[in-house]
């Protein structure tokens, strides 16, 4: 079996009276909407800012907050005849309201297209129920701030 670690972040702002979160829509090797990840290259807040800086375009200038949620999220896949095990420590991070996203940054163009939505569109989208639960624990927090 092969483990390998990373980082996923719930990334919202907030636009107007409404939060928005951050949703990727992926193209390679699998074809679905997922929050921001990565595979871990350094400390876990290094990477967090590797892949949001990769993935969606946020520069550290746009992070207003990020908390480590001391939480991870687990899953394993087959790939071939080997059993791959991947274990991601869990984010919180909050940017400027006039924060936008871009893929085209990324060098490993794994994402077609990347957009801040209300919960109710972002939850619909996302393809993995364990990401739809992170992004629950986030939005229903009370307060946000």
């Amino acid at each position: 079996m092969r483990e390998e670690r990373g980082v996923i972040a719930v990334v919202w702002k907030k636009s107007g009276s409404r939060w928005r979160y951050a949703v990727l829509q992926r193209d390679k090797n699998w074809e679905g909407w997922e929050l921001p990840k990565g595979h871990m290259e350094g400390t876990p807040r290094e990477t967090l800012e590797m892949e949001l800086r990769e993935e969606t375009g946020i520069e550290d200038s746009d992070i207003q907050q990020v908390e480590d949620l001391d939480r991870s999220m687990s899953w394993s896949f087959e790939d071939g005849d080997e059993t791959v095990k991947k274990e991601y420590d869990c984010f919180s991070v909050r940017v400027s309201g006039d924060t936008r996203l871009d893929t085209t940054g990324n060098p490993h163009d794994e994402h077609s297209q990347a957009l801040f939505l209300r919960f109710e569109d972002t939850h619909s989208l996302l393809t993995y129920d364990n990401q739809k639960e992170l992004l629950e624990l986030i939005h229903n927090r009370e307060p946000l701030n």
